[in-house]
């Protein structure tokens, strides 16, 4: 994802303008944090709308050059998934937040950005089977129920979203308790539309291979196996993307 120009910043500053537009451009206190860390927050703006976000970007552009190379695209790329997401928050991973909203959603950039079409991805997470169920209690379902049917985004948004939205049990969790919205383990799925590009997806290292194995990505026992059987497919004179991740600053 561009940190400067994609839709979803795209998005948030409509909504800005919008909220602006309506109460007028002095009616506004907005305060723009950027974290250190997942826990630490390591710069805080105050003021108008449009000032603090583009203070936010610019220190965002800064600390995250375009991911794209001039360099020919890689048949394999390979990288790490950190336990944490900014829905798990005082929360606990999940297996779709893990292996679809992170690995392929946040982090799956790097898939269009340095991957072939048809390339093959390589993930490290142990990845445990855990539920959350105060905080993502429609996620489980969507995993058991929803994937084992579909795992096209869009068919899945077509077939289940206006079921999930208007589940009596969900929503109540979700305004009495602190639950998710229902619909937000839906949209959770959306990142399998990265499959459109990569050809397969390895999982190294997880606790239980039935866990990846459950929507269709391969199991291996470490980040060398995983390799050996992308080199088996694409060459060995194929060429490799590892991407090391930045802790903060």
């Amino acid at each position: 994802m561009s940190v400067l120009d994609n839709r979803m910043h795209q998005i948030l500053d409509r909504m800005g303008q919008h909220v602006q537009s309506r109460l007028g451009e002095r009616r506004v206190f907005k305060v723009e944090t950027v974290l250190a860390n997942p826990t630490t927050i390591g710069r805080v703006w105050a003021g108008g709308v449009a000032e603090t976000r583009a203070a936010a970007l610019e220190v965002l552009r800064s600390l995250h050059p375009p991911r794209r190379s001039e360099a020919e695209p890689a048949d394999i790329v390979i990288y790490g998934v950190p336990n944490w997401s900014p829905y798990a928050t005082f929360a606990k991973m999940n297996p779709i937040l893990t292996l679809i909203s992170s690995a392929l959603g946040y982090m799956g950039g790097y898939i269009e950005a340095l991957g072939k079409p048809g390339c093959s991805v390589i993930i490290a997470t142990p990845c445990p089977e855990q539920w959350d169920m105060e905080h993502h209690p429609a996620y489980k379902e969507v995993w058991e129920r929803v994937l084992p049917q579909s795992r096209d985004p869009y068919e899945i948004s077509e077939r289940f979203t206006d079921e999930f939205a208007s589940r009596a049990d969900y929503i109540d969790r979700y305004r009495n308790g602190y639950a998710y919205h229902p619909v937000h383990a839906i949209m959770a799925t959306h990142p399998l539309k990265r499959l459109r590009r990569a050809a397969r997806v390895y999982v190294a290292g997880a606790l239980d291979p039935a866990v990846p194995r459950h929507v269709g990505f391969i199991p291996t026992a470490s980040v060398e196996e995983a390799l050996a059987q992308a080199e088996a497919i694409h060459g060995r004179d194929c060429t490799v993307a590892c991407i090391r991740q930045q802790a903060g600053w």
